[in-house]
């Protein structure tokens, strides 16, 4: 098998000589864990993120939690599955741009494309939305069901914003033991400005101003996860909140 495609996270993961594990099966791949990194190993044609390896002809690996894993910075083997990695192309979140006139249109366009949040989520949001991160990190880091919990999205989201205006925001020690190493490593790479794909598209038409670009990209986000794509806008809208206060736009 070959790999053809490497998100950032997946790629300082196998950038080294060493073991790891299974951290997480995956009906059609898995979370793989290599010493502090985590990436996630699945077929070509899915969605694409900061810890995604897209690998042709995966299919149905069943791989199992604690199973052996071995890179060498050319092959990753898992399970006895050898994987090339010499072909893979880079991958990374489209650039968010500085803010236009019109950002405040594309943004209410975007959230009136997706859920309101659940009301549990509430006092985590309004937090940030008064830049109050440490409250917000306390009430949201685990807050949810599923592999990566509503709250830890909104967190995603929230650092990704803030990354984009230049104001990077570290929550990961603050969430370290509310929520799964899974979590922890998305927003890692959040805090980085590494989103997934139609997150940093959502983003970057926000960010531009283009109101219909962002609800129709807004649409497609949504299916990110049962949660994960709606609960990223809502972190970002709660980002951006405070931007006149903090900036004067």
């Amino acid at each position: 098998m070959r790999a053809v495609l490497a998100g950032p996270a997946a790629r300082r993961a196998v950038a080294t000589t060493g073991d790891g594990v299974v951290e997480v099966p995956l009906r059609r791949g898995a979370y793989l864990r290599l010493g502090a990194e985590l990436l996630m190993v699945v077929p070509h044609r899915a969605p694409v993120g900061p810890l995604t390896l897209l690998v042709a002809g995966l299919g149905e690996p069943g791989w199992e939690e604690g199973d052996a894993v071995r890179v060498d910075g050319r092959t990753l083997v898992v399970a006895g599955t050898i994987i090339d990695l010499g072909g893979a192309r880079p991958w990374d979140a489209a650039d968010p741009g500085p803010l236009r006139d019109g950002w405040r249109d594309a943004l209410g366009a975007a959230v009136a494309a997706v859920p309101v949040p659940d009301a549990a989520l509430t006092p985590g949001l309004d937090a940030l939305a008064r830049d109050d991160a440490e409250t917000g990190a306390a009430l949201l880091a685990g807050l949810g069901e599923g592999l990566t919990p509503a709250g830890d999205d909104v967190l995603c989201g929230y650092a990704g914003w803030r990354h984009a205006e230049g104001e990077p925001v570290e929550l990961v020690s603050r969430c370290a033991h509310r929520t799964s190493p899974v979590s922890l490593a998305y927003l890692r790479c959040a805090e980085r400005g590494e989103l997934p794909e139609a997150a940093a598209l959502v983003l970057a038409a926000i960010r531009a101003g283009d109101a219909a670009l962002a609800a129709r990209r807004a649409e497609a986000l949504r299916t990110w996860g049962a949660t994960s794509g709606a609960a990223l806008l809502w972190g970002m809208a709660a980002a951006a909140a405070p931007v006149d206060r903090r900036s004067g736009r």
